[in-house]
């Protein structure tokens, strides 16, 4: 009976589960791949192609069209970055999806190999708001007390160098609830790559 009962909820829960706004008809996605077919790829792949000759490299440039994550991956994500915020005592407010391009070199500065240099991708990473603007951000602070430590649009931390007297003027209500990680404590990055990217099949 309550086994009976638990899964007729559940089928209700399912059915008030309504599509978001953002959703798009199919025929509007194929036009804006089409659109990004003709007005970008021919750049991109006439720049990247140059580079090559330049290099002695024959070979054409394969420009990446899309980039994908396995489906857990992202469940993970939203699960982690919603539970290190809720630690920090922080709402997210976006989540924002940057245009990125790998470096022309084999491995990043922790290492890891760089699969597809050259390659666009994009950067995934949340924002919290701070006065009517959202800002990235990265948990700092302690162990026992995370902290969010804000960051520009271009990921430099707020209080870094080289910022205009207007620049810290408008942020000047911000700079005392800055904190700087604890030494001790290893900050954690709320920000994802390493997705995987791909050209469209060649019959296509």
């Amino acid at each position: 009976m309550f086994t009976f009962f638990g899964s007729c909820q559940e089928e209700i829960k399912k059915n008030d589960i309504v599509a978001p706004k953002q959703i798009i008809p199919i025929a509007e996605a194929q036009n804006m791949y089409t659109n990004y077919t003709e007005r970008r790829l021919p750049l991109i792949k006439k720049y990247e192609d140059s580079i090559n000759r330049n290099s002695g490299i024959e070979k054409e440039f394969d420009v990446a069209r899309f980039v994908s994550y396995d489906y857990q991956t992202i469940k993970q994500y939203l699960a982690f970055i919603e539970n290190e915020a809720e630690k920090a005592n922080v709402d997210i407010s976006t989540l924002r999806f940057y245009f990125s391009n790998y470096p022309d070199k084999p491995f990043f500065e922790n290492k890891d190999s760089v699969l597809h240099p050259r390659q666009n991708s994009i950067i995934l990473s949340p924002t919290i708001k701070k006065e009517n603007r959202d800002y990235l951000f990265y948990i700092g602070g302690s162990e026992s007390q995370p902290q969010p430590i804000l960051l520009l649009d271009n990921f430099e931390e707020i209080r870094g160098l080289g910022l205009s007297k207007t620049h810290l003027k408008s942020h000047a209500s911000l700079v005392p609830n800055f904190v700087k990680p604890n030494p001790i404590f290893s900050s954690k990055s709320l920000t994802m790559n390493r997705g995987g990217s791909a050209p469209p099949p060649q019959h296509q």
